[in-house]
């Protein structure tokens, strides 16, 4: 796997760092480096771990990742010494001859695969001949208008009247009068407000809901909010679980566009991955399509192969259930017989 220049010379010196400075730990700092070959970084129980190791772990990380995670000492140290670990088991299992095990060479076989799997993908990926997500961000910016709208604030205050210590007849005929008050005199919704809002938090706002359509709200008082055009309109009753409200604008601020400058950046990035998205999911589709053959006998044993010994599937227990019960049945059956013929 190909690792950037740049990110092996900040690997190096990290290394370095981590092995020299009074930052490294003990257990990296004992060892004599001069004892270890060329491209060595660390050697513990007969196995050592190489610059090629590290690379190979440090594929697993996303490349705009990879010189934060190694900017770390800590984080080398675990590295390290989690590779001499894990190489240490493996010569181990080596010598046990565990590798020479049917199920053992079955999953290293499907190690390898997921390996290679992975890295045909991003060899994909990376050899993709990319359109130009410029032009078609301009395209999508212009025939997609209303996504870059930005909603200006809409300021309400608004009168609850709370069903929890009422019934909800009451609490309707209620919010109709404030309702049927506001409208006729909207200069009095502030008087409606401190005499029938059941909002315990008017005490404080005096019933000023700020940007009413942000997503705080739950959705139909939003939408109520929404359709007030002009300052002083009230709104129809709108019921939640909290009770039934009436709303009156205080202030809109006007819906403005962000500049395709503003969202190119971002546009571009989308685009560019759900294009390569696409691709690969048409690329692994089209392998998926392949000519399919299977047994459908084996297949159907899975469903058995791992339960433990005794261990019954639902469907084996409701068959075994309905024979026992046929099975009463037929005795039950046989015994009324019996007793009819006595007679």
């Amino acid at each position: 796997m190909y690792v950037l220049a740049h990110f092996n010379r900040l690997r190096a010196q990290v290394l370095a760092a981590v092995f020299l400075a009074s930052t490294a730990s003990a257990a990296l700092a004992q060892g004599n480096t001069n004892d270890l070959p060329p491209g060595v970084v660390a050697s513990q129980g007969g196995v050592q771990v190489s610059l090629q190791d590290i690379d190979a772990y440090a594929a697993k990380i996303p490349e705009k990742d990879r010189g934060g995670f190694f900017d770390s000492p800590k984080r080398i140290e675990n590295v390290i010494m989690g590779l001499l670990l894990k190489k240490q088991l493996a010569a181990e299992a080596r010598a046990a001859k565990l590798d020479a095990e049917p199920d053992v060479q079955a999953q290293i076989r499907q190690a390898t695969d997921d390996t290679l799997a992975r890295v045909d993908l991003e060899h994909f990926r990376k050899n993709l001949k990319l359109p130009d997500f410029g032009e078609l961000a301009h395209e999508y910016y212009l025939s997609h208008p209303d996504e870059y709208i930005v909603r200006g604030e809409i300021d309400v205050k608004h009168v609850l009247v709370s069903t929890k210590d009422r019934s909800k007849a009451e609490a309707q005929s209620r919010i109709d009068e404030v309702e049927a008050t506001a409208k006729a005199h909207p200069d009095q919704f502030d008087a409606l407000l401190e005499k029938y809002s059941d909002d315990p938090s008017k005490k404080d706002n005096h019933g000023l809901i700020e940007n009413a359509t942000s997503g705080k709200m739950v959705e139909r008082f939003a939408k109520a909010a929404e359709a007030l055009k002009k300052p002083g309109d009230i709104s129809p009753v709108v019921e939640s679980s909290f009770g039934y409200h009436v709303l009156k604008l205080i202030s809109r601020k006007p819906d403005t566009k962000r500049s395709f400058e503003d969202v190119r950046p971002a546009l571009v990035e989308k685009l560019r991955n759900d294009w390569i998205d696409q691709q690969v999911a048409e690329h692994t589709g089209a392998m998926r399509g392949n000519k399919l053959d299977a047994s459908p006998d084996l297949v159907a044993s899975l469903r058995t192969r791992f339960l433990p010994p005794g261990a019954v599937t639902p469907e084996q227990a409701q068959r075994a259930a309905d024979e026992a019960a046929a099975k009463k049945k037929a005795a039950e059956s046989a015994a009324d017989k019996n007793g009819e013929a006595q007679h």
